[in-house]
């Protein structure tokens, strides 16, 4: 078994550099954080297990106040993709016991950091880096019994900086990657702008308008401490009765690729050296909008030719915008389960479709 586990992580070795690679560039060390003083941060650094909050979430009263250089300077379409991994990230790579590697391709959602209290729990920040060797976090603490129901980027900032100081002081000392929702606007941050649902920015048939909701998106998540954003999703909205509909840009593979294109450049741009940008994430690959019965995850039945005619366009023209990320989508295709899928996931989007990015 274990020679088995040692032959699929050798095999993933480029998948653990590309996602230290993205977080390397990204959550770069001691970056400071952008909004507030520093003052008021909830984070518990002791051990105490006395638990004194009601469990009522409170009101975040910190004042949205954007940082002149985040000014909107309209599209570009110039966008740093995945690639050429820098040889000094492949060297630490390949230091990196297979415990390590196997932590560095694990997420763990935010509210596993959060004691009684709703504030940060540094010493299981700790744990989560030193014993599992984690190299990623995701969600808004609001989602999972934090203190605050909607966390300013003051507030939200504080907290994941507070875990990238311990992630570079403790464990494989590797910034982590922070993953957010961001889909339109970054809505789990207090004070960011909202924008329309895709099928709603669809619907203006502008692509400028996608690129617009994307690099203000950005701007926001990127406020908040977080570096990568899920978003745009690209199904090919077929069953009405799909309770996600609403979220991609609807049933036209034409215009979906044209928004999703305009959208990863709005998300992504120079991310790596632009602080203003997170890494875009092309999702759900692929045939997630077209569940059987309509229920959300059911078994989809597509033809070969129309899975390649409708339903892969958005993709490929997500991943010739430079997407850094990729999302497998959720259930079973034609009987075979996406996220074990050879065909799907190595042969049709790595080789056929030329995707470089972390999956």
């Amino acid at each position: 078994m274990r020679i088995a586990l040692l032959g699929i992580y050798t095999e993933a070795l480029f998948l653990v550099s590309a996602i230290t690679a993205v977080a390397m560039g990204l959550a770069e060390a001691a970056d400071p954080p952008v909004f507030g003083s520093g003052a008021g941060v909830v984070v518990n650094t002791s051990n105490a297990t006395s638990c004194t909050w009601d469990g009522v979430q409170e009101l975040d009263d910190e004042v949205w106040k954007p940082a002149a250089s985040y000014a909107f300077r309209g599209r570009s379409n110039e966008t740093q993709g995945p690639g050429h991994i820098d040889r000094d990230i492949m060297h630490m790579v390949r230091r990196l016991s297979v415990t390590e590697k196997i932590g560095q391709m694990t997420q763990v959602q935010v509210g596993l950091l959060l004691d009684c209290n709703g504030e940060l729990n540094e010493t299981a920040v700790k744990h989560w880096i030193n014993t599992w060797k984690i190299g990623s976090f995701l969600e808004s603490p609001g989602n999972h019994n934090g203190r605050y129901s909607w966390y300013s980027p003051q507030k939200f900032s504080e907290l994941t900086d507070a875990v990238q100081r311990i992630a570079l002081e403790n464990g494989p000392k590797i910034p982590v990657l922070w993953g957010l929702d961001s889909v339109r606007g970054a809505n789990y941050v207090k004070g960011a702008t909202i924008f329309p649902a895709g099928i709603a920015t669809a619907a203006t048939f502008d692509a400028d308008h996608a690129f617009a909701a994307g690099r203000v998106a950005s701007k926001d998540s990127r406020a908040a401490g977080t570096h990568w954003a899920f978003a745009p999703v690209l199904d090919i909205a077929v069953n009405k009765l799909w309770s996600r509909t609403y979220e991609n840009f609807g049933e036209d593979p034409f215009l979906s690729a044209q928004m999703g294109r305009a959208s990863v450049q709005g998300y992504q741009g120079d991310y790596k050296s632009d602080r203003t940008r997170v890494a875009a994430c092309l999702k759900h690959f692929i045939g997630y909008g077209y569940p059987f019965d309509g229920s959300d995850r059911a078994n989809r039945h597509i033809a070969a030719h129309e899975l390649l005619e409708y339903y892969v366009p958005p993709f490929r023209a997500a991943i010739e915008a430079g997407s850094a990320t990729a999302m497998e989508s959720y259930g079973v295709v034609n009987g075979e389960a996406i996220m074990l899928s050879h065909y799907y996931l190595t042969q049709l989007l790595r080789k056929q479709l030329g995707f470089e990015g972390m999956l």
